[in-house]
């Protein structure tokens, strides 16, 4: 009998990669998951693969894996006697239930979906897509899916959901501006034990106040004298500091940016947090009446392009502008910490002190960047990276 054309693909694969592991190859990672992709990962010699392999080999155990949650929620989609299933998995019903919930996402997202089954995508990444979605009417969930797909795959779980919650919140401003009022009441503190003599405290507020917060602990952090405390340490025991009182001032600076329109009360359009995202008009209209303004020109693309000059020395301008440029979030790929220190992409004096050679980084990234990674960066502000195995990954401007 003829085998298909996707039998002979699989059979020309398998003959190519089950042997010597040197035929272990980046282009592997552009294959669809199937069985003979699980073949492969499965029979690796792990004591003969070097780091750029190992690189593959897990990105391929990720988009088999995707491809299986795709198949679980094909399944619970049908699947009509919660109890007979969760009996089968030995599971909770609810956390049944809250499963065949997020199933939904095969119908309302069928193309974001469609990167899972693919292994472009993981669940985690799209249900939170679906989670901020799910109050929208279907042509507007359309319309946010619209400007995702192409890009959703190149984001991590941080990045999406403040991209999804910027795009749910310019689709639909008035109704982003009444749930961020609803939110609000569910402002809380809750408890829970930890073993071995700890326990955890969680503080739900809204999110201007807990950047403030947070921003403050950082900077309190830094005035500690230096032991051999931890960074995570240092904020833990400044935020006890200033619950048991301790006579501190708040002296931390927030970026928000709003247009015009917003600032008039004229337009709804949420403002940004930088280092957050999104927040209500409301919200960003009484933070902008708290503090000094800058006004920010933005190109074609909604790219940061000049900010204006009249109010702080040229470095420390020079600082804000590749804070606001980055929308005050680390430029390395695939970072979401807030910038902490500024590097020159070339490295000085062969580079300039300038916006157009100056990034915004987190301490860790700053380091790594010297250590032995390579960024160039182009006219237009984004960014490449390359790493030590050769690997090539992009960064671009925020987008206002």
């Amino acid at each position: 009998m003829k085998q298909s054309p996707v039998s002979d693909s699989s059979s020309i694969m398998r003959a190519k990669y089950s042997g010597d592991m040197k035929e272990l190859t980046r282009e592997l990672e552009n294959q669809e998951p199937s069985g003979d992709l699980l073949d492969v990962i499965m029979g690796v010699d792990w004591a003969r693969m070097d780091t750029d392999q190992l690189v593959t080999v897990s990105i391929l155990a990720r988009k088999i894996k995707a491809f299986a949650e795709w198949v679980e929620l094909a399944a619970l989609r049908r699947i009509e006697d919660i109890t007979e299933l969760a009996m089968a998995l030995t599971e909770p019903e609810q956390t049944v239930a809250r499963r065949k919930e997020a199933a939904t996402v095969l119908d309302t997202l069928p193309r974001l979906a469609e990167l899972l089954r693919r292994g472009e995508l993981d669940f985690r990444r799209l249900d939170a897509v679906r989670e901020r979605v799910q109050h929208l009417s279907p042509d507007l969930v359309t319309q946010v899916e619209d400007a995702l797909v192409g890009v959703a795959a190149g984001l991590n779980r941080t990045q999406l959901c403040r991209k999804t919650t910027a795009l749910v919140a310019h689709a639909n401003p008035d109704g982003y501006e009444q749930r961020c009022h609803k939110a609000s009441k569910d402002r809380r503190v809750e408890f829970a034990p930890l073993p071995d003599g700890m326990a955890k405290l969680t503080w739900i507020l809204p999110a201007t106040d807990a950047h403030l917060v947070f921003q403050q602990l950082c900077k309190d952090a830094q005035t500690l004298p230096t032991d051999d405390r931890t960074t995570d340490q240092k904020r833990s025991d400044a935020l006890l500091d200033r619950l048991r009182g301790a006579s501190r001032d708040w002296n931390v600076r927030t970026f928000v940016t709003l247009s015009m329109e917003t600032l008039m009360g004229l337009t709804n359009d949420p403002g940004h947090l930088a280092g957050y995202g999104p927040i209500a008009a409301d919200t960003a209209r009484g933070l902008a009446m708290h503090g000094p303004w800058r006004g920010i020109l933005l190109d074609q693309y909604r790219h940061a392009t000049a900010i204006t000059t009249d109010t702080y020395r040229p470095t420390t301008l020079m600082k804000e502008f590749a804070h606001v440029q980055a929308g005050g979030t680390c430029t390395a790929p695939g970072c979401v910490s807030p910038i902490q220190e500024y590097d020159h992409i070339t490295p000085w004096p062969a580079g300039n002190t300038e916006p157009a050679n100056l990034q915004g980084l987190c301490a860790w990234h700053h380091h790594r960047k010297h250590d032995n990674y390579t960024v160039t960066r182009d006219p237009d502000g984004t960014s490449h990276w390359t790493t030590p195995t050769g690997r090539h990954y992009t960064t671009r401007p925020f987008k206002y």
